[in-house]
């Protein structure tokens, strides 16, 4: 295979370009800015400006699209949350109309969505691939962005992962939530109740190889078996980076005043089934939290 992976400087990206190059793949990666972070040519493209380097797609077997701002990454402002919609959806337009316009033989597009399409909300409702989107702010973000990437069944095999929360010890979610922990300060957030849905990040990287591999279309959910409470999942952190929690749960109100409106993706949250993607074959390698944590070798 020759992959082109957008967003491969990423957590996610960068991994998975390792992993790829390991087992003897051809791997590119299309970037807004030129670089060698990965040891892998890079091209430059701008869905602002409608721009793309059309020599990113010579030769090219398959793509990966994990592009996108963070979402938690800033407070969600209007011009902040047009920046999180546009950077998936357009950039997803884009690669769709070059990939029509130039007939280009790509045998599968493989991208990235959330699993915050089910919505903020805590339920005991498990939720599988068939349920309805939410109509929050997230919800309609990955419905905009499914919707784009599913047009490119037109032209190739698609496959959509909705993600979990990544578990990694190299940044994202986990560097987040140990930091208060690390310096004492940590608690559950609001009532603890609401649910984690994560995935380790090598189980997240074999997930995308498992559906680069196999004939596989359709839309799965990558997160682990386990239906982990906020306030399970922090004492299980604390206890794997050997620190106790003393406080009381943080407030909502307190989440609220800090965060805003993103407050509500810390604050609620559900169970998400995986049925569908270990019907496929796919087996787990982490899927106990007291392992997958234990992985990571914290400190």
């Amino acid at each position: 295979m020759k992959v082109l992976i957008t967003g491969g400087s990423g957590l996610i990206g960068s991994a998975l370009t390792n992993k790829l190059v390991d087992e003897g793949h051809e791997v590119v990666h299309l970037t807004r800015y030129p670089n060698s972070k990965n040891g892998v040519k890079t091209y430059v493209w701008d869905y602002k400006k409608n721009k793309i380097d059309y020599r990113c797609f010579d030769g090219v077997t398959h793509i990966v699209h994990l592009a996108g701002e963070g979402i938690a990454d800033k407070p969600w402002t209007m011009e902040r949350k047009r920046a999180i919609v546009k950077s998936r959806v357009l950039t997803t337009r884009l690669l769709e109309k070059h990939i029509r316009e130039k007939k280009l033989p790509i045998k599968a597009f493989i991208s990235a969505s959330g699993i915050g399409y089910y919505g903020a909300i805590t339920t005991d409702h498990l939720y599988c691939e068939t349920d309805e989107p939410y109509t929050d702010f997230v919800g309609e973000c990955c419905v905009q962005w499914e919707d784009a990437v599913l047009k490119l069944n037109d032209y190739c095999r698609v496959s959509i992962l909705r993600t979990g929360i990544v578990l990694s010890s190299k940044g994202g979610a986990i560097e987040k939530m140990a930091s208060p922990i690390k310096k004492r300060i940590g608690a559950p957030l609001g009532k603890g109740n609401q649910y984690m849905p994560w995935i380790h990040l090598d189980d997240m990287v074999a997930m995308y190889c498992w559906m680069l591999n196999n004939e596989l279309s359709g839309i799965f959910n990558a997160t682990s078996s386990v239906h982990t409470t906020n306030k399970e999942f922090t004492l299980e952190l604390a206890k794997a980076l050997n620190k106790k929690i003393f406080l009381p749960n943080v407030p909502e109100f307190v989440i609220k005043w800090m965060f805003g409106e993103m407050a509500d993706i810390l604050l609620y949250g559900s169970k998400v089934s995986n049925e569908k993607i270990k019907s496929t074959g796919y087996t787990f390698t982490y899927d106990n939290l007291e392992e997958a944590l234990s992985s990571l070798q914290l400190k």
